[in-house]
């Protein structure tokens, strides 16, 4: 079965999540999916952040640009 894209990402950082919680903080690995897991979220934030409709550009009746939202 395939999933779109930013469902494996979705996926993925949830797997880092509980990976992490069940990993020994003294575990070489700990930092690496400190790390992984940061960069996971952050990514997923940039998406909600471009896709957001209150920060979405509209053309106006008259051709103008306006920004939507507050």
């Amino acid at each position: 079965l395939l999933y779109k894209p930013i469902d494996r990402v979705t996926r993925s950082t949830l797997v880092l999540h509980d990976l992490l919680k069940h990993t020994p903080a003294d575990h070489p690995d700990y930092p690496l999916l400190q790390d992984a897991l940061r960069i996971s979220q952050n990514f997923l934030s940039s998406i909600n952040e471009d896709i957001d409709p209150r920060r979405t550009a509209v053309t106006t009746p008259k051709g103008e640009v306006s920004q939507q939202g507050g």
